[in-house]
């Protein structure tokens, strides 16, 4: 794989799950498909936005699979491997590359505290171990660290690391992120706080990685292409009206009640159930009502 194929519109997937909670193939396949048909370059599957972290190893590899599957290297797909158990993480990316993953993804162990110098050895050490192309993957609100721009640089010049997801939105970092490895062949900067998408790529980032693109992949594939091409006007209007469908289901909500009322919006439009794992909560019936008079306003179209 190329390391400069790491790039635009990376949809950080849905989980679809039965009501007794495993996973859906038939959902799978149906998001999968509506994702291609959107044009997205990637779909990233245990993610937060995949509620990796409430998933059994055995789930997972299903998810995986099926979703290899089903993609048929129409797009890329990204596995994450983020745990507290390195040796996990490392068996889990053995088990995902074999699989047919093209690339995996990471954060940081999030139990401990860690310094800088200790996450530079402990992504190190995992990108030795693994056995394909590695993404680092920074978000604070669920794993309380901060990568830092300099710790991302140091990283960057390990062989199978290829890039970074970000999903910090400190003032001034999109900036000092870009100035640094914008450009590069061998090393993808994509923004996960879907609210810089716009910007993020008129100022030279690789990709970006909205959750909203579940909803409606097709106009963050037109925000995207209208910003690479210059067209900043009507790439900021395509950002205002994919921000009003993000804030449809995270408006007043936790993280976690955001990700439970996407699900919601997945099953009002045909893609998968409701259901969401413990300990997130499944929305509750007339709270789904509140969200389905939302999409009949025309949010979504």
């Amino acid at each position: 794989m190329a390391n400069g194929r790491c790039q635009g519109v990376i949809v950080p997937m849905v989980t679809p799950f039965t009501a007794a909670g495993q996973i859906d193939p038939e959902g799978v396949h149906r998001i999968v498909d509506h994702l291609i048909a959107g044009g997205m370059d990637g779909i990233f599957v245990l993610g937060t936005t995949g509620e990796a972290a409430s998933i059994s190893f055995m789930e997972k590899a299903k998810l995986v699979e099926s979703t290899v599957e089903d993609t048929k290297h129409r797009a890329l797909v990204y596995a994450g491997i983020s745990g507290n158990c390195m040796d996990e993480s490392i068996q889990a990316a053995k088990r995902y590359m074999d699989l047919g993953a093209d690339v995996l993804v990471a954060h940081a162990p999030y139990y401990y505290p860690l310094g800088q110098d200790e996450i530079v050895r402990y992504f190190m050490t995992l990108a030795d171990c693994v056995p394909g192309p590695l993404m680092i993957y920074n978000i604070p609100a669920t794993t309380g660290l901060s990568i830092s721009i300099d710790t991302a640089a140091k990283l960057s010049l390990h062989e199978r690391i290829v890039g970074m997801k970000d999903s910090e939105n400190t003032p001034g970092r999109l900036e000092a992120a870009i100035g640094r490895f914008s450009g590069r062949s061998n090393f993808a900067y994509v923004v996960g706080c879907a609210a810089l998408s716009a910007r993020a790529v008129s100022l030279g980032a690789a990709g970006i990685v909205p959750s909203a693109a579940n909803l409606q992949p097709q106009l963050y594939k037109a925000l995207f292409e209208t910003a690479l091409d210059g067209h900043l006007s009507a790439a900021e209007k395509l950002q205002h009206q994919t921000d009003r469908i993000s804030q449809s289901y995270q408006k007043n909500r936790s993280l976690g009640q955001s990700l439970a009322a996407l699900k919601a919006a997945m099953h009002l439009l045909g893609f998968c159930g409701a259901t969401v794992l413990a300990p997130l909560e499944t929305l509750q019936e007339e709270d789904i009502a509140d969200l389905k008079k939302q999409m009949e306003t025309g949010i979504y179209s």
